[in-house]
């Protein structure tokens, strides 16, 4: 009997790795199952050995004898050959990803099965009472231990560990896991004899198989996750971050070589960083300091005056993780429902983001475009400028369908206008060069004129989804609607952080994504001190500390990316702590602006480019561009330069229909009046064509794509001076310089 309870004790001993790991104790975890793994096999061979005997059956031993080293061989390759060894056994944390290959494809917990011939091989070996007593004993406590991992541990480990449970059983495989398993052990090609633009993701061989159901749980099964468990996640995979900053140049210098243990310890010692703090690393593209080599660079513009772009590194494994989040996005963008999904292989997509080096470059690597058709085609994207690929994606559109459209919300929005500009011009001449969208066009042009209306892009398609991207997106939203016949999904990111928070199919607010980054929050007065005074450290709070209200982002890349504690300056608001309708357990939220970019009116008011751009768009009034500032006169005012697509529109009138707007979206702009008597809302009326000539001036410069509008905040003298003194553009300028 005491070696029955050895062998207990090292069972147990070997479980307590689990907990080993989510506590990332150094040295522990590979002396856990080390000693465990001792104890069990000491107990194992003296049970066998000297245990009471039971009545011989010579042809039983030798049945035993030919199962143990088939037995023994299958719980050595489920338990350290499908498993990384150094990952699972002895590096500190949990390991990076889930394995649902080899074994793991058959069932969830192979090793119990060949655990459990192992011990009956003993027994019929050794025929001995202990023996049987010690199989049953431990069999059935390594069946009870792992439903306890199934249940509370293992989800806490893996953020798609639910997934794999719904497609995968625990431990009876069934005639899919079979299948799976089958297919493993499948040769495939080796990565050399694919080329890379057609080699095809996991996921995307499940839209093919028609596998929706473990399709959706894989990329969306984030929104299913409780919030505690959301937090697990944030928790642990900050953890194994910070054990990658440690080992690096950069790491040590944004930590000030604080070596944090735990959650609390990080928040605690650890600074807030702007890029200020890494732009001696990142600029250079110093990959010797970082946590992990990056697999490419993207940028972003840079700070005026200081540098040109900011550039940022990507790991693979971060590319690795955006791509089941492009999935989600198309999934939300497409479907009503839980678990619906509409895409399928080929389906055109509208290819409206910017190159590489550019942010939405990386989605578009990160994108399965090997099973879907682009329009146009990356290769010949990437070779273009934005108003060519544009032009030529419209071309592709007309002629073959549109089925998702990808792009900025303004965008989309300049796209309808066009279309009702030249509604009225759209000629023979203009269809033959394209005859193949005759049909299309035809159609599109009769339903235009049944409704009594200019062209709209709804008239030509019906795309199964829009995905934009922006801050104008809510400002946008009901516009979009009109011209494209459905709503948009929006999602919110940048270049530091390209995904954080995603629109559901219900298009409300954004859930949080827990696997890209570690987010924490300063509540907006906090965070306005501290752009005031950057001496400051405001406190933060956590996805679980949220209340509603406005609150400033601070990022922590995961998968050894560079930004610690980073503030984005990025003010998003919390509108509810739950999506009750869809019974989502995350926070909801929005953006609301760049928290850096707002305009304070005599103390009462901030008014973000958010709330003026929705002020001007609730107007009704036609224009093609506008920029704000805070102008001191005898008073500080708000002066607003816009650009009226009618040349009969006034000051007065654009002032007037503004100021109203302005006091229904935002109390403190109306309390400016009511409480002080303050107007301060000054109207300039620009020259016709003075943004498109603006334009065309920095092409000719050879600026940046991001820098040829003007800001619509707070934009330089010599900006407006510029846009004051504009000459109408020629019909020859117009059409080499798209509006």
């Amino acid at each position: 009997m005491v070696y029955v309870i050895i062998g207990a004790l090292g069972f147990l001993a070997i479980h307590l790795l689990d907990i080993v790991s989510l506590k990332r104790m150094p040295w522990v975890k590979p002396l856990t199952w080390i000693s465990g793994t001792g104890m069990l096999a000491y107990a194992a061979a003296m049970a066998a050995r000297h245990g009471a005997g039971l009545p011989a059956v010579p042809w039983l031993s030798w049945i035993g004898w030919a199962v143990l080293p088939v037995a023994l061989l299958l719980l050595l390759g489920a338990l350290f050959v499908n498993l990384p060894f150094r990952k699972t056994y002895v590096a500190a944390g949990v390991g990076d990803k889930l394995v649902t290959t080899g074994l793991y494809a058959l069932v969830r917990h192979p090793g119990v099965h060949w655990f459990v011939l192992l011990m009956l091989s003993l027994f019929l070996i050794s025929q001995s009472a202990t023996m049987l007593l010690a199989a049953l004993v431990w069999s059935a406590m390594d069946i009870a231990l792992v439903v306890v991992q199934d249940k509370f541990i293992f989800g806490r480990m893996f953020a798609d560990y639910a997934a794999y449970q719904s497609r995968t059983p625990m431990l009876i495989p069934n005639k899919r896991s079979i299948s799976a398993f089958a297919n493993g052990l499948r040769p495939s090609p080796t990565i050399k004899q694919i080329p890379r633009r057609y080699m095809m993701s996991n996921l995307a061989e499940l839209l093919r198989r028609s596998s929706h159901e473990e399709l959706w749980q894989r990329c969306c099964g984030f929104i299913d996750l409780s919030l505690s468990d959301f937090m697990m996640i944030q928790r642990r995979l900050l953890l194994e971050q910070v054990e990658l900053l440690k080992g690096c140049q950069l790491g040590r210098h944004l930590m000030n070589g604080a070596t944090p243990e735990t959650l609390e310890e990080f928040r605690s010692r650890v600074p807030l960083s702007t890029y200020v703090d890494y732009a001696p690393y990142l600029l250079k593209r110093n990959m010797s300091a970082l946590p992990k080599k990056p697999i490419l660079w993207q940028c972003t513009s840079g700070k005026s005056g200081d540098y040109a772009y900011r550039w940022v590194p990507v790991t693979t494994r971060q590319l690795d993780e955006i791509e089941p989040l492009i999935f989600a996005l198309l999934l939300f963008a497409t479907g009503k429902r839980r678990n619906e999904v509409v895409i399928r292989e080929r389906d055109k997509v509208f290819y409206g983001m910017a190159p590489p080096p550019y942010a939405t470059g990386t989605l578009t690597r990160a994108f399965p475009n090997d099973l879907f058709d682009f329009l146009p085609p990356i290769d010949e994207a990437e070779k273009s400028s934005f108003e060519e690929r544009i032009q030529r994606g419209f071309e592709l559109a007309l002629s073959d369908g549109l089925d998702v459209f990808f792009a900025m919300s303004s965008l989309a929005v300049a796209t309808g206008e066009r279309f009702k500009q030249k509604s009225s011009r759209m000629g023979v001449k203009a269809l033959l060069k394209n005859p193949r969208a005759i049909p299309r066009l035809a159609r599109a042009m009769a339903k235009s004129k049944l409704g009594r209306r200019p062209l709209l892009p709804k008239d030509m398609w019906s795309p199964k989804g829009l995905i934009t991207f922006g801050i104008d997106g809510s400002v946008y939203r009901e516009k979009i609607k009109r011209m494209w016949g459905r709503y948009p999904l929006d999602f919110h990111g940048c270049t530091e952080a390209p995904i954080i928070a995603m629109q559901t199919w219900d298009h409300q607010g954004m859930t949080f994504v827990p696997n890209l980054n570690f987010l924490e929050f300063i509540p907006e007065a906090e965070s306005l001190r501290s752009w005031r005074d950057p001496s400051y450290q405001p406190r933060t709070l956590l996805v679980n500390e949220l209340q509603p209200g406005n609150y400033e982002l601070v990022i922590t890349s995961f998968h050894g990316g560079p930004f610690v504690r980073y503030k984005l300056g990025h003010l998003v608001k919390i509108t509810s702590l739950r999506n009750e309708e869809l019974n989502i357990d995350i926070p909801q939220m929005t953006f609301l602006t760049r928290i850096d970019d707002q305009i304070d009116i005599a103390g009462f008011t901030r008014l973000s480019e958010k709330v003026i751009w929705q002020a001007i768009e609730n107007t009704g009034l036609a224009y093609a561009g506008w920029a704000a500032r805070k102008e001191v006169m005898d008073e500080p005012v708000l002066h607003l330069y816009i650009e009226p697509r009618d040349p009969g529109t006034t000051a007065e009138q654009v002032t007037a229909l503004v100021h109203e707007e302005l006091k229904k979206i935002d109390v403190p702009y109306a309390e400016l009046e009511s409480f002080a008597g303050l107007r301060p809302l000054r109207v300039t009326l620009l020259p016709q064509d003075a943004f498109l000539r603006y334009k065309f001036a920095q092409q000719v410069a050879g600026a940046d794509l991001t820098q040829l509008k003007p800001p619509h905040i707070n934009p330089s003298d010599a900006a407006v001076s510029f846009l004051l003194s504009a000459q109408p553009v020629t019909a020859e300028t117009k059409e080499a310089v798209p509006a």
